[in-house]
């Protein structure tokens, strides 16, 4: 948590990269559950899975923990929440997990400007340059992939959009509340508008794919925990470009698990993220530190 909202670019930075890997490994695992289970299904098993962790939080804390002011702000984050991420697991069955993850680059510039908009978050210009230049890096690494457009393409741009919603009220919920209470609400408040589709759609789950649920349902809800801290200590619109690093981190697993070896264009783009990602989070060090 960051105390006070200050200001801390590297401790935000380094939360995101640890949530750059869980979200790469947790969507290999979508794509795999995804051959028995439905996306609503798979969801259900993310919630109930984050709950389940969080209740012994709870039980220490008592009602306390769930003191909020916010609640209004959290009902309606949980809905968008869940569509952002409903969106972004049903786009891994229709197009690849590389360009579902190519095409969710754009949450960053959705941050952005939801910042701007809705916290009045200053823009620095370097910011704005780390983006774009981010954005040109992704469509170095999938330019061939560009070439088919369908639904797929459609649902993991909408998917970004709502997941730049939810970036900016967490960070703006940091404010007030724990990291916990963030999660927990989010948990809970979502499952009331999961449990009907994915009933619809159950298929119970054998013993041999209780190991794939539980390795998915905690790399998600680790993802959730380091973006959340990385939104509590640091701004929305600085720390949400480091989720590029997601497509050269998928790249690796292609090729450590399915012998899929990445091309020179995937480098290439990919030194231009870490590249861009490196000066960003430098200068708003000095900016932190007060110097120009």
């Amino acid at each position: 948590m960051n105390p006070g909202g200050r200001h801390n670019p590297v401790a935000g930075v380094l939360w995101m990269f640890g949530a750059a890997v869980a979200f790469s490994v947790t969507l290999a695992l979508v794509r795999h559950l995804s051959a028995t289970y439905s996306t609503f299904e798979i969801v259900i098993f993310r919630l109930v899975f984050g709950i389940a962790v969080l209740l012994p939080w709870l039980f220490r804390v008592g009602r306390a923990g769930l003191r909020t002011d916010n609640f209004r702000l959290y009902a309606v984050r949980a809905v968008f929440a869940y569509s952002a991420m409903f969106c972004g697991y049903y786009s891994v069955r229709l197009i690849t997990i590389a360009d579902s993850v190519a095409l969710q680059f754009t949450l960053p510039i959705f941050t952005l400007i939801f910042a701007v908009i809705l916290l009045k978050e200053r823009a620095y210009a370097h910011r704005w340059i780390a983006t774009v230049l981010g954005f040109v890096g992704v469509l170095i690494i999938v330019r061939p992939g560009f070439a088919e457009v369908n639904i797929g393409v459609a649902i993991a741009l909408g998917a970004a959009l709502l997941f730049g919603v939810v970036d900016v009220s967490t960070r703006f919920l940091a404010r007030d509340d724990g990291i916990r209470t963030i999660l927990f609400y989010g948990f809970v408040l979502q499952l009331p508008i999961a449990v009907i589709p994915a009933a619809a759609t159950w298929v119970t789950p054998t013993l041999d794919d209780i190991p794939w649920i539980l390795a998915f349902a905690t790399g998600a809800l680790s993802a959730q925990i380091c973006i959340t801290r990385s939104l509590a200590a640091a701004e929305a619109s600085l720390v949400s470009p480091v989720l590029y690093l997601r497509l050269p981190i998928v790249a690796l697993i292609g090729f450590a698990f399915f012998d899929e070896l990445p091309s020179l264009w995937t480098w290439v783009g990919a030194a231009l993220l870490f590249g861009c990602t490196y000066y960003c989070t430098w200068r708003d060090t000095k900016i932190a530190g007060g110097s120009a």
